[in-house]
């Protein structure tokens, strides 16, 4: 081999190094490009998957919530909270974000409702301590602005049913019942009708027996001595629809079953009496009502009404008070406390706003020739609710003169029917002398 093909040779091995060289470069460039694409990849792909983690997109929505809050937006600040709870729907921090949301807008029972939701979803002692506070703050606010209603007192009972130890609960119980009950000047009667025509019998008797049940799932000593008082919603007198009257009566047999207590043990045996002597005057009630009043004679002569008659004359009479004229109706009536004891009265004419008829059982000592009369009166319902015309049918059966005919008078037991028709003008009466008898004689003035 000549030197000159020898140097070709050699030339064409550089070349073919300097090939392999550049190649190799090539090679390494792409190699490093690839590399930093798949770093840029892996580095989005990281940003995406940290942002997609449950905890990030909560404090995000958090955030939002935040900031919709400053801005005084809301419903989008509700609506982020909810968002929020539908990532983790066991977020303490979502629910009480979205109640203050709320109480900020003064919706403060959607904030109620969701502090409950929150807590009974996660058992939260904070949530639940929230709750408690929000709805006591919602019972004093109500107490400061004279307003206390039987949502008040819910809103107590619902903080015991939490804690039933709760003191600041039991407090405002305290001042509910006083100031529902006991202040004068105080509307509220549960057991019977307002002028307005209202009665909250049954929201009263449904907060009664919520503290019942609450009290069978945790007895304290502190809720018997709330339902012990709330069983009798008065002070010196309680007025009571008589439609309430047998409700009434279950409902403190129910309550003494949580706690003894003489007063309401006397009360019960006073509305006992009084229930009883409701039913025995239904009878006279639908003789008089039926217009055919010739069978009040044998109830007036009936050994139960002489009974009543003579208790009430002699003094004797348990429970019922009354003087000379003792109305009874089917309307109303009520029960007064006398030296420690309680005692019924029922309404009379005037007192059930003329709309409901009155029987008057008669106990004043009136004798002729020794003998004692039996009296007995009834006024019914005015057609218009107005007094006048006002109608008094009076029976009477006394040892009187009776005109056998031709001015020869014989005394004798006999009936008086008189009817009464009083005006503004005045007073007509019609009188049946010996009313049914052989020698019955009517007269007028």
């Amino acid at each position: 081999m000549n030197e000159k093909e020898a140097k070709r040779i050699k030339e064409r091995e550089k070349e073919r190094a300097r090939r392999r060289k550049r190649r190799r470069r090539i090679v390494l460039l792409e190699k490093i490009i690839v590399a930093a694409v798949f770093v840029v990849i892996l580095a989005g792909a990281g940003i995406l998957l940290y942002n997609l983690l449950p905890g990030i997109k909560l404090e995000k929505q958090l955030e939002e919530a935040n900031a919709y809050m400053e801005a005084e937006s809301y419903d989008e600040a509700i609506a982020s909270c909810e968002e929020a709870l539908k990532i983790d729907s066991s977020s303490v921090q979502a629910y009480r974000a979205m109640a203050g949301v709320y109480l900020t807008k003064e919706d403060v029972s959607s904030a109620e409702q969701v502090l409950y939701q929150g807590w009974e979803t996660t058992k939260d002692e904070g949530l639940l301590q929230y709750y408690c506070t929000v709805l006591l703050n919602e019972a004093v606010a109500d107490i400061n602005d004279q307003d206390c209603t039987y949502e008040t007192v819910s809103k107590c009972i619902a903080v015991l049913e939490m804690d039933p130890h709760n003191a600041d609960a039991l407090e405002r119980l305290d001042v509910c019942y006083a100031k529902m009950f006991l202040e004068e000047g105080s509307q509220e009667n549960p057991l019977c009708h307002t002028q307005t025509g209202n009665c909250s019998f049954t929201s009263y008797q449904n907060m009664v027996l919520q503290m019942i049940a609450d009290y069978n799932l945790s007895p304290t000593e502190e809720l018997k001595t709330e339902i012990l008082k709330f069983a009798i919603p008065g002070n010196e007198m309680i007025w009571i629809d008589l439609e309430h009257l047998k409700e009434y009566q279950e409902l403190l047999s129910r309550i003494s079953q949580v706690g003894e207590s003489d007063e309401i043990t006397q009360l019960m045996n006073c509305m006992a009496k009084a229930s009883d002597m409701q039913d025995f005057f239904g009878e006279a009630f639908a003789i008089f009502e039926s217009g055919e009043y010739e069978p009040i004679k044998e109830f007036m002569n009936g050994e139960r009404y002489l009974s009543i008659r003579d208790e009430f004359m002699d003094g004797t009479m348990e429970y019922w008070t009354g003087e000379t004229y003792i109305p009874v109706s089917r309307e109303k009536m009520k029960f007064i406390k006398e030296d420690g004891s309680w005692k019924f009265a029922f309404a009379n004419y005037e007192e059930c706003n003329n709309a409901s008829n009155v029987i008057n059982v008669w106990s004043a000592k009136q004798e002729d020739a020794g003998v004692q009369r039996v009296c007995i009166s009834y006024e019914p319902a005015a057609a218009d609710g107005e007094y006048y015309p006002h109608t008094t049918y009076e029976f009477i059966y006394l040892y009187s003169n009776v005109d056998m005919g031709r001015e020869n008078y014989v005394p004798q037991m006999n009936y008086r029917f008189e009817t009464r028709v009083a005006t503004p003008e005045g007073t007509t009466t019609q009188l049946v002398g010996d009313w049914g008898g052989e020698h019955e004689w009517t007269t007028e003035f």
